[in-house]
């Protein structure tokens, strides 16, 4: 795989796109998060980025409460409060470095580990609100194809660990079709082995970057293919984030 993105830089032009779309999506119904209107997704970026300021900027060494900087306003003042989350957090990762000791709640205890999470959590809720208005998602395929690696890396073993659960017994194949990238996902229990390779899976989805990472966080109709066992693919699909 080629190397990391900008993780601020796409943080910042998701953020972008995040404030126009609160303002349009506000009252429209998500698909790709049943039961939330645009304000659910807008109300929940909101939180976490008061979150991880909260940590980032004291440099914290366990969780923090962000306090009333969490606490969304009712009506049209959710499009400033977004505003200034957006803003706190930028500003907060922007004056952090990749290898600075911060608490995170992974064994990544380090800086990059919040630029690389709001990058791509921003990222996926901003296609869940492109999605919500049939836009066509933005999202640059070198995140898409890192965003891959984090959810299956990263994401899905902490729910999984979280929720007391294991992933399916079978194994799942990933293949861009949009330009270079496989993945192998082979299953341990509650983490699983993720090796960029051609191999025969399964199950094996192909699709385009950002339909494979939107495949992952569970979303549907993304442009995927699924070949291989329909059941495997499906416990595959349904284990959302």
């Amino acid at each position: 795989m080629s190397s990391a993105p900008d993780f601020l830089a796409a943080l910042r032009e998701s953020t972008e796109e995040l404030r126009r779309l609160a303002r349009s999506t506000h009252d429209t119904i998500v698909p790709d998060c049943p039961g939330w209107l645009g304000r659910d997704v807008i109300v929940h970026l909101g939180r976490v980025y008061a979150s991880v300021t909260a940590i980032v900027e004291s440099r914290a060494s366990g969780p923090v409460d962000p306090g009333k900087a969490a606490e969304a306003p009712e009506g049209s003042a959710i499009f400033e409060w977004i505003d200034e989350r957006c803003d706190s957090v930028l500003a907060a990762l922007s004056g952090i470095a990749n290898d600075e000791h911060v608490w995170t709640w992974s064994d990544d205890r380090s800086g990059g580990f919040y630029h690389r999470r709001m990058a791509h959590e921003t990222a996926v809720h901003v296609c869940d609100l492109q999605r919500s208005i049939a836009v066509t998602v933005t999202m640059d395929r070198e995140m898409a194809c890192d965003g891959i690696d984090e959810a299956y890396g990263v994401i899905l073993p902490s729910g999984m660990k979280r929720k007391g659960r294991t992933f399916p017994t079978s194994t799942l194949h990933l293949h861009c079709t949009d330009g270079p990238g496989e993945w192998m996902i082979i299953p341990r229990g509650d983490v699983v082995d993720v090796r960029h390779e051609h191999s025969k899976g399964d199950v094996a989805w192909r699709g385009p970057a950002v339909g494979l990472l939107l495949a992952a966080w569970g979303r549907r109709q993304t442009g995927v293919v699924a070949f291989g066992d329909p059941k495997a693919s499906d416990e595959w699909s349904s284990l959302g984030i």
